[in-house]
């Protein structure tokens, strides 16, 4: 995935059919290997796509662009390091970002049901009873509207630094943005 890996999908964010890297884990072979495999591709195609989406959202395409071209360089030069840095937060071993939480929500969005060929299906499982996911995708949302309103703070502080390489309409700036953007909290009956 772009900028995420793994460790951002535990706990809260956890998500099924990524790899446990945990040294106690035996190799999965065969086709729990086949399933891992095509769940992985799954999720690296949402992660990248959401990635994507979630900076344009927050920088504007120009600025999203020029971040992610610099980021993925040997060097970076320390003005992509620290925006980075504030976008994507660790303590200890726990990381945080508002991308994964992004990311999460339509991972679990889409889950809610699948695609077949006569149209949508909400799918069922045997012995076990489905039950409905969204409070839990909302919370991510919310969590990351909240993780956001420290990053708009930083970046307001830094402006200056990232002026060139912005779409001046769309940097950063949730005042100028509709209400169904990521600066706007979610409730589970879609209020």
């Amino acid at each position: 995935m772009i900028l995420l890996d793994n460790s951002y999908f535990v706990g809260e964010l956890s998500l099924p059919n990524i790899p446990v890297t945990s040294p106690e884990v035996q190799e999965i072979s065969g086709v729990a290997a086949v399933l891992q495999a095509v769940g992985e591709k799954n999720l690296n195609w949402f992660g990248d796509k959401y990635v994507v989406d979630f900076l344009v959202h927050l920088f504007g395409w120009k600025l999203a662009t020029k971040f992610l071209t610099e980021i993925q360089k040997p060097e970076p030069d320390e003005i992509w390091v620290d925006l980075k840095s504030h976008l994507l937060l660790e303590f200890g071993s726990v990381k945080k970002s508002p991308i994964a939480n992004y990311v999460y929500f339509w991972i679990m969005r889409d889950a809610m049901t699948k695609t077949t060929i006569a149209g949508e299906a909400d799918e069922r499982f045997n012995n076990a009873d489905n039950v409905n996911a969204r409070r839990k995708f909302v919370k991510a949302w919310n969590d990351m509207v909240d993780m956001l309103g420290g990053f708009v703070s930083w970046y307001y502080q830094n402006t200056d630094t990232y002026r060139e390489y912005a779409d001046n309409d769309t940097m950063c700036n949730p005042l100028s943005m509709r209400e169904d953007s990521i600066y706007y909290k979610i409730n589970d009956c879609n209020l």
